[in-house]
């Protein structure tokens, strides 16, 4: 009997190890096909291009997010303005090293709601090692993808380069900005939320 015991133990360890493996990979697969969905249903390629090893400049950063009038419980016609600095980036290009974001746009925007975003407009400023300016990426007519349980604010930004540096190429803007007064979407209306951010450019 202990002989068998000291068999099946190991044997039962590996089976349970093996199980929660299958079962995280499941997770993972799930979560993946469920953005990739939501995505495609409106319009937008797959979010595994923001991974993709191709990418020219993928670059970490912070940016604020600015709404008028403030977001509230029902959709309403909002301006926004987005912006935040960039950096360092992963680049092999000396002068892309740092990266100033801005971008804007006009949509019906509300606190609970989630509405796709068209016609973002906006600017790259980019810095070599030093931080000294060195080239600047004019995009428009990019898509925003923006939900807003709560009041939080998720936005993807998919949006061609039409001139400066990388002109043709994409650019892929991402972020999670968590907003701390929810129940400012009873009242006075969300105006600022702010979080961290990623900044892709990827060839077309």
């Amino acid at each position: 009997m202990h002989h068998c015991h000291d068999a099946v133990g190991p044997f039962s360890r590996r089976r349970r190890t093996a199980m929660a493996r299958v079962k995280a990979r499941r997770q993972v697969t799930g979560l993946l096909l469920v953005c990739v969905a939501l995505l495609t249903s409106l319009g937008l390629s797959a979010p595994a291009a923001a991974a993709s090893p191709s990418a020219l400049i993928d670059c970490p950063g912070y940016a604020t997010q600015q709404f008028s009038p403030g977001l509230r419980l029902l959709p309403q016609p909002v301006s926004f303005h987005a912006e935040g600095p960039f950096g360092p980036c992963v680049t092999t290009s000396p002068d892309h090293v740092f990266a100033d974001y801005e971008a804007d746009g006009q949509a019906l925007l509300s606190c609970s709601v989630s509405l796709p975003v068209t016609g973002v407009s906006g600017t790259v400023r980019w810095k070599d090692a030093s931080g000294d300016p060195s080239g600047t990426s004019h995009f428009d007519g990019g898509i925003s993808l923006t939900q807003r349980p709560t009041g939080q604010n998720v936005v993807v930004v998919l949006a061609t380069i039409t001139a400066g540096d990388f002109a043709g190429d994409q650019i892929l803007y991402e972020i999670v900005l968590l907003n701390t007064d929810l129940l400012a979407c009873l009242t006075t209306g969300i105006t600022q939320v702010a979080g961290p951010a990623n900044l892709t450019v990827l060839p077309l």
